[in-house]
């Protein structure tokens, strides 16, 4: 690919893409065994969540 061609990027929502990466992080967490919050596996389950509810 030339930088003068059309990208042709992956019209994934942006849902899809924030709960694949939660998965990984639960999947990183759960092998490391450290607690992984209720918030993310909301994520990760598709579920809205309010900035309230995620506590770093």
């Amino acid at each position: 690919m030339t930088t003068t061609e059309q990208r042709k990027a992956a019209k994934v929502p942006r849902p899809q893409v924030a709960a694949a990466a939660a998965r990984a992080s639960i999947a990183m967490r759960e092998r490391d065994g450290d607690e992984v919050p209720q918030w993310l596996r909301d994520v990760a389950a598709g579920k809205a969540i309010s900035k309230a509810a995620v506590k770093l």
